[in-house]
C-alpha cells in the first residue's frame, strides 16, 4: 500500500535533513506505528506519505513514496485526501467548524458525499468516538481531549483506505487514548484500513501495533515486528525513547539470573501489564516449585483495594497560615456547557500537587480558576490570602506562573530571546537582572537564543513558555499539561528543573495525564471527574485505589498494573526495582 524508497528530504532553508535514505514498505491492511525523540522525522515522514510533502511543505526531495502504486508527485495532495486521511499534531489547525456537527459535515460536503450517505457517516463517527452527546456543542467550549476526539471523528466519517495520524493522543486521558488505539485496531481488522501513527505513548504502540518504525536524527534505525524491534531497548533508550516500564522490569529480572537461563530475547518482551504478571508468576513457580497455601502471590486475584482517604484535604499537617491557595466551596459554567462545583481544596507552600481526570473532568478550569482567568460563579478563590475576584490578572502574574495547554497561546516575540526577556519585563525586573536571567536561562535549556519559535517544534514550544516561567522563580506554578508534545528526554529535563523549583519552595499545580510522570514526581493527587472533587490523597495511596481511578476513567501505572494482577502480596509496588525486591523476598 505504501513503498518508500531512498527517501531525503530537507526544509528549505533548513540547514539538515529531517530525513535520511529512508526505505521501507507498509502492506495493505498493516498497523504501523512510528516512534523517536522530538526532531527524529515522524512528522515529515507522515507528511511525506499523506503528500503534504512535497505539495505544501517545499525543500530538497529525493527518492520516492509511492501510496497504492501512484507516485505523491503526480498527483496533488488535494486528490490524495481521498485515499490517505490525516490527523494532525496541532489540532486547533484542523478545526474550521463552529459546532461539532458542522466540523464532519464540512469533510463531507467538500468531497462531494452522497446527501444520503450524510446523516448515517456523522452519527457512526461521533459514536465510533463515543461524542454524540457533543455533536451540537459549540468547539471553542471543548477541552482539548474532546476537540481531538472530534477532529478524528470528522477523519473516520470520510471512510478512508489509509489513515496517517500524527500524535492523535496527545492530549488524551489515558482511558481515552486506549479507546482510540482499540477503535483504531478495530478499523484495521474490521474495515482493513491501512493505519500509520506516529507516536511518543510506546505504552500503547506496544499493545496496538504490528509493526515499529524506529527513527533517530531522520535515519531508520529499526523496521519491524513490534517485538522483534523491542529486542533492542538499549538502542532504542540510547535514541532518547523511553520503552514501557514492563519491558525494562522483565529485562531486569533477566539480569539478575530471575528469569530461565538461555531465554531468547524475544521470549522476555512482553507487551502489556497482564503479559508481565504472567511472566511474572512463571518466574515465581520457577523459583519455587513447592507452594504453600498461604503463598497467593502466583495468584491473579482482583478483590481488595487498599484504603484512601477521600477527605478535602491533601493530607498536609502543617498550620493554616502556610496555606497559598485555597477553594472554598467554588464553581464555575461555561454557558451552561461546562462547570465545575463545590470545589474545597488547600493547597500550601511547597506542595506539588498533581490535578488528574478524564477529559471535560474540569482539571483546565480549575488551574484558570487560581490565576484569575476565570472567576468564581459561586464561592471563593484565595491566592495568598487575597480573593481573585478582587484581584486583576496582572496582579496575580507576579506571584503565580502559567504555563497553557497550548503553548502557543502564550508566545508573542520574534526571537527567543526576547520571548525569555519579555516575560521577566513584565513583572518589573531590572535590566541588568533580565539580561542574567537570560542567559542563565538559554544555557541551562540549550536554546539559540536568536532562533525564531515559531520555527521550533511543538515540544519546543512548550519547553521554552517553560524556561521562561522558570526564569520568573514564581512563588505558586501552575502547570497545564506540561509534558504533551515532549520526547523522554525532554519531559525528563523539563520535570527535573521543576522538581528543583518545588525543592526550593516554588508550590506547584500540575494538570497531568501521564500517570508515570504523576507516580515519579507528584507528592498528593487531586482526582476530578464531571466537575467534581472525587478523591484527594498521598500519590501512591490515590494511585493504588482501583475503585477511584475507574470511577475517573483513569489507569494506574503500568507496574501498579501488574501488582493489582497479582494480588494483595503485591500491593504497594509501583517501580521495577520495587517489584524485583518482593520477588526475591518470595
Amino acid at each position: 500500500m505504501i513503498e518508500i524508497q531512498e527517501l531525503t528530504f530537507k526544509y528549505k532553508g533548513a540547514k539538515k535533513n529531517a530525513l535520511e535514505k529512508i526505505s521501507l514498505e507498509i502492506e495493505k491492511g498493516g498497523f504501523v506505528g512510528i516512534i523517536g525523540e522530538s526532531g527524529a522525522g515522524k512528522t515529515t515522514l507522515c507528511n511525506c506519505i499523506n503528500g503534504l510533502i512535497p505539495h505544501h511543505y517545499t525543500g530538497d526531495f529525493y527518492g520516492s513514496v509511492k501510496v497504492d502504486g501512484t507516485d505523491t508527485f503526480e498527483i496533488n495532495a488535494g486528490k490524495l485526501a481521498l485515499k490517505v486521511a490525516s490527523v494532525f499534531q496541532d489540532i486547533e489547525s484542523q478545526i474550521t467548524g463552529y459546532f461539532v456537527e458542522d466540523e464532519i459535515l464540512f469533510g463531507l460536503e467538500n468531497f462531494g458525499i452522497p446527501a444520503d450517505q450524510i446523516e448515517n457517516r456523522i452519527t457512526s463517527a461521533l459514536e465510533t468516538m463515543g461524542i454524540s452527546e457533543l455533536r451540537h456543542k459549540e468547539i471553542s467550549s471543548l477541552s482539548g481531549g474532546q476537540k481531538q476526539k472530534v477532529v478524528i471523528a470528522a477523519i473516520l466519517a470520510l471512510e478512508p483506505d489509509i489513515l496517517v495520524l500524527d500524535e492523535p493522543t496527545g492530549e488524551l486521558d489515558p482511558a481515552s487514548s486506549v479507546q482510540i488505539f482499540q477503535m483504531l485496531k478495530k478499523l484495521n481488522e474490521e474495515k482493513g484500513i491501512t493505519i500509520v501513527v506516529a507516536e511518543q505513548k510506546i505504552m500503547l504502540l506496544c499493545e496496538f501495533v504490528k509493526k515499529l518504525i524506529v527513527l533517530e536524527h531522520g535515519t531508520c534505525v529499526h523496521y519491524g515486528e513490534i517485538r522483534s524491534t523491542l529486542t533492542h531497548q538499549r538502542e532504542m533508550e540510547e535514541a532518547g525513547i523511553n520503552c514501557p516500564r514492563v519491558l525494562t522490569l522483565t529485562g531486569k529480572m533477566v539480569d539478575q539470573g530471575l528469569a530461565p537461563a538461555g531465554m531468547k530475547a524475544e521470549d522476555r518482551i512482553c507487551l502489556n501489564a497482564g503479559e508481565a504478571a504472567e511472566f511474572v508468576k512463571k518466574v515465581i513457580k520457577l523459583n519455587c516449585p513447592i507452594k504453600s497455601d498461604n503463598d497467593k502471590a502466583s495468584e491473579v486475584s482482583l478483590s481488595g483495594s487498599p484504603n484512601v482517604s477521600l477527605s478535602g484535604s491533601t493530607g498536609q499537617s502543617k498550620q493554616d497560615e502556610d496555606v497559598v491557595l485555597e477553594f472554598s466551596h467554588v464553581g464555575f459554567s461555561y454557558n451552561e456547557t461546562a462547570n465545575v462545583r463545590d470545589l474545597n481544596v488547600k493547597v500550601r507552600k511547597g506542595d506539588f500537587i498533581s490535578i488528574i481526570g478524564s477529559n471535560g473532568a474540569g482539571k483546565s478550569t480549575f488551574s484558570k480558576l487560581t490565576n484569575g482567568l476565570l472567576k468564581p460563579s459561586t464561592g471563593d478563590v484565595f491566592v495568598l490570602g487575597q480573593n481573585t475576584k478582587m484581584q486583576k490578572v496582572s496582579s496575580l502574574a507576579k506571584h503565580i506562573g502559567f504555563l497553557f495547554q497550548n503553548p502557543d497561546r502564550q508566545i508573542c516575540c520574534s526571537t527567543v530571546r526576547e520571548e525569555i526577556a519579555f516575560s521577566l519585563r513584565n513583572n518589573g525586573i531590572a535590566e541588568e537582572e533580565i539580561k542574567a536571567r537570560v542567559e542563565k536561562t538559554l544555557s541551562e535549556f540549550g536554546f539559540d537564543g536568536d532562533t525564531e519559535p515559531f520555527n521550533m517544534s511543538r515540544g519546543q514550544r512548550q519547553r521554552l513558555c517553560l524556561a521562561c516561567l522558570i526564569a520568573l522563580n514564581p512563588e505558586i506554578l501552575i502547570l497545564d499539561e506540561p509534558t504533551t508534545g515532549l520526547d523522554y528526554r525532554e519531559c525528563m529535563e523539563a520535570m527535573e528543573k521543576i522538581r528543583a523549583l518545588n525543592e526550593k519552595g516554588t508550590t506547584v499545580i500540575m494538570v497531568c495525564h501521564d500517570m508515570e510522570v504523576v507516580l515519579d514526581f507528584a507528592k498528593t493527587i487531586i482526582v476530578m471527574n464531571r466537575g467534581e472533587i472525587l478523591g484527594q490523597g498521598a500519590t501512591r495511596n490515590i494511585l493504588s485505589n482501583r475503585d477511584l481511578l475507574q470511577r475517573a476513567r483513569l489507569l494506574p501505572p503500568q507496574i501498579a498494573q501488574v501488582s493489582m494482577l497479582l494480588g494483595p502480596a503485591f500491593d504497594g509496588v509501583f517501580t521495577d526495582d520495587e517489584m524485583i525486591s518482593k520477588i526475591k523476598e518470595m
